[in-house]
């Protein structure tokens, strides 16, 4: 559902993005339709004021000239908005200007150079009117246009926070529920450890050696389960991160008795094949005992659930360039290419629809934050039908 929530959200936001930058472009050319009127506009208006005064500006004094660059520049102001403002300049053959009038201090990079007009066709000599585009004339004619740009962001911002909270909102209640059950765990753990006692003592001979193993390991599944459930309703408390403490231990063996309990837990019901090529000369890891074999574990108990009657899972454990690689390979069906990298999120199920697997997405999350932990990294290969290997990276797994 929360995947869900997020592939909508992914969509709503692209829809949005797209919308707003078509309008964005729309506006764009609008500023320039505009701008291409007022030039039009602007350049009727001069060269209805500026005839009487190309012949007077023949004249060879700079004085003069000055003077009526002064004059038209007020009468092109008379029949203009007050927001607009002239710069007039009067060019020679050349280009260069000869005399200038800069009105109200304009500056020529907020203006617009209109016509040039020739007053003088043995010098060539000719005037240059420069105005600016006022703003507040854009606005006027497109604040329909802009104001649809300011809804479609004010939409985009709030559809992203509604879609957020409702990820939030639908994580919490996700939490409780689980929060729910790992409390309803309590009472019937704490009856299967104290039955196991009472079944050791009064109903196990005491040369039953197998029976009292089989007793042993439901107690340790149960105490196991019990400190497990515990965990997970800190990391659901929002203990994320991991503090973890390393201490030296005998990992070929642990994991072989991990192999041990698959065999017990799934006797008469799988015929499971499990192998084990450890390729390390030291058999002493310096990690988490605790978390890293929870890890271990979590990855075998979805690699037995998902690959079918007979599970056949390798593990190999070998090193490459100085870190620590765990290889753990199935024959199940696989993961989808484009549901590889959601696994690890919190509550995601790549085999949600599959019957009778049900679970609650926190498994492989829990993975993810134990190796995370251990400054380490886990990667994900599943060609589809053949299988799924896990491969987890320890960079730090000696002790100094």
């Amino acid at each position: 559902m929360k995947h869900d929530l997020r592939i909508i959200g992914y969509i709503t936001f692209t829809i949005f993005i797209l919308l707003w930058i078509n309008q964005l472009f729309s506006g764009i050319k609008l500023y320039e339709t505009v701008k291409t009127r007022w030039q039009i506009h602007m350049d009727s208006i001069i060269e209805s004021v500026i005839p009487p005064y190309m012949e007077l500006l023949q004249t060879d004094s700079v004085q003069k000239q000055t003077h009526l660059l002064s004059t038209l520049d007020s009468a092109l102001r008379v029949q203009t908005p007050n927001a607009v403002h002239f710069a007039i300049a009067q060019l020679d053959s050349t280009r260069q200007t000869i005399a200038k009038f800069r009105g109200n201090q304009t500056r020529t990079s907020d203006i617009t150079r209109g016509k040039i007009y020739p007053i003088n066709n043995s010098s060539r000599e000719s005037l240059a009117i420069y105005y600016n585009f006022p703003i507040s004339f854009f606005l006027e004619r497109s604040w329909q246009d802009l104001l649809t740009i300011v809804a479609l962001t004010l939409l985009l911002i709030l559809g992203l926070l509604y879609l957020s909270h409702a990820q939030q909102h639908l994580s919490r209640l996700q939490e409780e529920m689980i929060k729910q059950v790992v409390h309803d765990w309590k009472t019937p753990l704490a009856s299967i450890i104290t039955l196991t006692e009472l079944i050791e003592k009064k109903s196990i001979a005491e040369d039953d050696e197998k029976g009292r193993m089989k007793i042993r390991l439901i107690q340790e599944e149960a105490s196991q389960l019990k400190t497990s459930s515990q965990q997970l309703l800190k990391t659901l408390s929002g203990l994320a991160h991991l503090n973890i403490n390393r201490d030296e231990f005998n990992l070929k063996n642990e994991i072989l008795s991990l192999f041990e309990k698959q065999h017990l837990a799934n006797h008469g019901q799988k015929n499971i094949q499990l192998n084990l090529r450890y390729l390390v000369e030291s058999e002493t890891i310096y990690a988490s005992h605790f978390y890293l074999l929870g890890a271990l574990q979590n990855i075998l108990d979805n690699a037995v659930k998902y690959s079918g009657d007979t599970p056949q899972i390798t593990v190999i454990c070998y090193q490459k360039r100085g870190t620590f690689v765990i290889e753990i390979r199935d024959n199940g069906p696989g993961i989808p290419k484009k549901q590889q990298k959601y696994i690890f999120n919190k509550y995601y199920q790549a085999n949600k629809n599959s019957t009778g697997k049900k679970g609650y997405g926190l498994g492989l999350n829990y993975v993810y934050n134990v190796i995370k932990a251990h400054k380490g990294k886990i990667t994900v290969d599943s060609p589809p039908g053949k299988g799924c290997t896990f491969t987890i990276y320890l960079r730090k797994w000696k002790k100094k």
